[in-house]
């Protein structure tokens, strides 16, 4: 039977984590590790909070909690991967919910592919949170991704206006594949065993990997700190093996607020950390500018409309589009070393702007 970890990265979130962790624990498959990479300055207090409040109902788990001394989620995400010796890894925010057979229902995607075909399954996310009586409802059908709250005649102006862009939100849209296409695989077979979509890019808040596809290529890319992270490291691993949905692998994101960057700043990485990412891993050879230059611009509009339909003084996520779209020139003309040490210092200096 295989075994899995969870890996927590979290940053000053202490009172959430302390609910979201709960819902590892009782998983009907426990894991074998906890892992929580804590960045925030006093993370040794909430090492001791955790750990004594779990030190009865977490017996048989291994809880690991350490700091970081950056405060970068790719940092933070490969210290945890040092600490993993399970044979799958559970990539989850702070603010993740799991039901409780999520990762029973995960797992079995993983034993049933004999093949090795699979390096990684993401779970359904849901938009209900775990409910008490859950275990009477583990069988109720759950393959229904997650509605909208709004109703057809309920739609404003703005919404009318913005649906024929709504598929440049698709996640597809958001990166720029470095071999120039996505990879897709056979999972026919498997599929008649488990409940399984093909995708080709994950989200990180339900992302989890084979250990030693993740370990193959070297872990999270740490040229970023944070934003399409998750769509970088999913990426490098479909260029070896399928990446699945586990249609049954229910999971809640509560999305919490705090400590969450300035719209601003997130609308300046949201454009350039693909770019740079692309840049840096790219085997495409011809019309790169073209691809650069067409996302960057297509980004940019996206953000524009973001402060359209949700005014916002200042329009802030149109000023980061307009930053980064200055950047550009700059990062196309850099090779990848000069990349490599250049744009980690200038993130980290974006992101210490008050």
């Amino acid at each position: 039977m295989l075994s899995w970890s969870a890996i927590i990265p979290t940053l000053n979130r202490g009172a959430i984590l302390e609910r979201s962790l709960p819902t590892i624990v009782a998983q009907t498959r426990p894991p074998k590790q906890i892992i929580v990479v804590d960045a925030s300055d006093e993370w040794e207090l909430s090492k001791t909070r955790i750990l004594n409040s779990f030190a009865l109902t977490a017996k048989s788990i291994e809880l690991i909690y350490v700091g970081s001394d950056k405060k970068s989620l790719t940092y933070q995400q490969n210290i945890g991967l040092n600490f993993c010796d399970s044979d799958v890894v559970f990539y989850l925010d702070d603010d993740s919910f799991m039901y409780i057979d999520c990762a029973e229902e995960i797992m079995e995607v993983y034993e049933q592919d004999e093949e090795d075909l699979v390096g990684g399954v993401m779970a359904l996310m849901v938009p209900q949170p775990p409910s008490t009586r859950e275990k009477d409802q583990k069988n109720s059908p759950s393959d229904n991704l997650v509605q909208t709250n709004k109703q057809p005649n309920q739609l404003n102006l703005w919404d009318h206006f913005l649906k024929p862009f709504h598929k440049l939100w698709h996640i597809q849209n958001l990166f720029i594949p470095y071999d120039g296409t996505y990879h897709r695989y056979d999972i026919s077979e498997l599929a008649k065993k488990t409940s399984i979509n093909n995708v080709v890019l994950f989200h990180g808040c339900r992302m989890t990997f084979r250990t030693s596809a993740l370990k193959e290529i070297g872990g999270f890319e740490e040229l970023i700190s944070r934003t399409v992270n998750d769509l970088d490291v999913s990426y490098r691993v479909s260029r070896t093996s399928a990446l699945v949905l586990a249609r049954r692998a229910k999971l809640f994101h509560e999305q919490t607020a705090v400590s969450r960057i300035h719209r601003y700043k997130n609308s300046v990485l949201v454009i350039l950390n693909p770019i740079a990412l692309f840049l840096a891993h790219r085997t495409v050879q011809h019309g790169v500018n073209i691809l650069v230059v067409r996302f960057a611009l297509s980004r940019a509009l996206l953000e524009f409309l973001r402060d359209c339909a949700n005014p916002n003084r200042g329009f802030p996520h149109a000023r980061g589009a307009w930053l980064a779209l200055r950047l550009l020139p700059k990062l196309m003309q850099m090779n990848k070393q000069q990349l490599r040490e250049w744009y980690p210092r200038f993130q980290a200096e974006l992101l210490d702007k008050k």
